[in-house]
């Protein structure tokens, strides 16, 4: 019996093992151009072991398909780089009493912004109110949804991985999106691929692609701002655990007999690490204080009481995370949010903690930096995860992306 034309060829084993070969070279550079940014055709041969005719093979296929391209690093050696030009990804930052937007179009490098606070009635702000902050922001941009290509959503709220929802203990901080299954929710109603994940591994992850966590295979980012998050990065992936909630140090007990805490448990790092913490034990010394940006600057300008909170953040901070080093050993520990600039006072009190932890016993090697990005850095994790969805990862972070530089 003739075989139908229209039917499909099967490829022959060989040619389909010869195709998966040249595929994952393919994934070794792209891995080599994500992890340490532009190189040189020598460095990359250098980094995944490939012969300089298999690079050089793969990086005209790579410039054909304009997912990279070749610069002049000195006037005499040319590097390549991951680039994107092509589509649209939109990020969006779920917070308690704020859903932040931003419109990323890789073909006109250009990003727009969009803001909508929902303090005055959390329950309603749920996906509706989220799907709707999109569309306003996709029309605002004069493109058609159909031009987006993914949506990356970083929830300021742990997520059950397994359910698709935000945790149950922490569904009180977030009503709206109580029970929701976030990813699907959303797709539904945009009718767009969607990524989803809790914040601070979103700006884990940007921290490691453009920032201090650059170049390490194991990574732990500590996110301080109005709460306090964890993300790990190990082997060059974030690692979530098996519920999804790996990471979480601010529900790590550093007090027992502290504050009890929205999980259940008593004296957890975020009831004296966050916002909200550090304004309420400054009260009776100076109410005025409004933010954790206002604590970090009366510091610097001597207040004593500033500087003591900050002190005793770090102590704390520390003790969490000797422990979370003598457990994971992670290569490089960065400190972000907005506690990346608290200065000497929280990083002197940290070191000290972790010195009387005997963590340098344990592992020894261990990097403590401040994180290199700013107030922009989950935004910029929920494009990231986008990128990466769409399997086309960025080298570099464009200036046109950031919102600091944005006039």
């Amino acid at each position: 019996m003739r075989q139908s034309d229209s039917a499909p060829q099967q490829e022959p084993a060989g040619k389909r093992g010869q195709t998966g070969f040249r595929q994952a070279n393919v994934k070794r550079v792209l891995d080599a151009l994500r992890v340490g940014g532009p190189a040189s055709q020598a460095a990359l041969a250098r980094t995944t072991g490939l012969s300089p005719s298999t690079i050089n093979a793969i990086v005209r296929s790579l410039r054909d398909q304009e997912l990279i391209e070749s610069r002049s690093l000195n006037g005499r050696e040319s590097v390549v780089a991951l680039v994107a030009r092509r589509g649209a990804v939109v990020a969006l930052h779920v917070g308690a009493t704020e859903l932040h937007a931003a419109l990323f179009d890789f073909e006109r490098e250009r990003r727009v912004d969009r803001r909508r606070a929902v303090i005055d009635d959390l329950s309603a702000a749920g996906p509706g109110m989220a799907a709707a902050l999109v569309r306003e922001l996709v029309a605002e941009s004069e493109l058609e949804l159909s031009q987006v290509d993914v949506v990356g959503v970083a929830m300021q709220a742990p997520i059950a991985r397994n359910a698709g929802t935000v945790a149950s203990w922490a569904a009180a901080q977030l009503p709206g999106w109580r029970d929701a299954v976030i990813r699907d929710e959303l797709s539904r109603s945009l009718e767009v691929e969607v990524v989803v994940d809790n914040d601070a591994n979103c700006a884990g992850l940007a921290e490691w692609t453009w920032g201090a966590g650059r170049g390490s295979d194991d990574f732990f980012y500590v996110l301080g701002s109005s709460h306090v998050g964890g993300a790990f990065i190990l082997n060059g992936s974030v690692y979530r655990g098996g519920d999804g909630l790996a990471g979480e140090i601010g529900h790590m007990v550093v007090d027992p007999a502290g504050p009890i805490c929205v999980c259940g448990s008593r004296g957890c790092l975020t009831m004296y690490a966050s916002e909200p913490a550090m304004l309420a034990a400054l009260t009776s010394s100076n109410g005025d204080m409004r933010s954790m940006t206002d604590i970090i600057a009366a510091s610097r300008d001597g207040d004593l009481a500033a500087r003591g909170v900050l002190y005793d953040v770090g102590r704390l901070l520390g003790r969490a995370l000797a422990n979370v080093g003598k457990m994971m050993a992670p290569e490089v520990i960065v400190i972000g949010g907005e506690l990346r600039t608290a200065g000497r006072p929280l990083f002197e009190s940290l070191g000290s903690a972790v010195e009387v932890a005997s963590l340098r016993a344990v592992s020894p090697t261990i990097e403590f930096r401040p994180a290199e990005l700013t107030a922009d850095v989950v935004l910029l994790g929920a494009l990231v995860a986008g990128l990466e969805h769409r399997e086309t990862p960025l080298s570099e972070l464009p200036d046109w992306t950031r919102r600091d530089l944005i006039a």
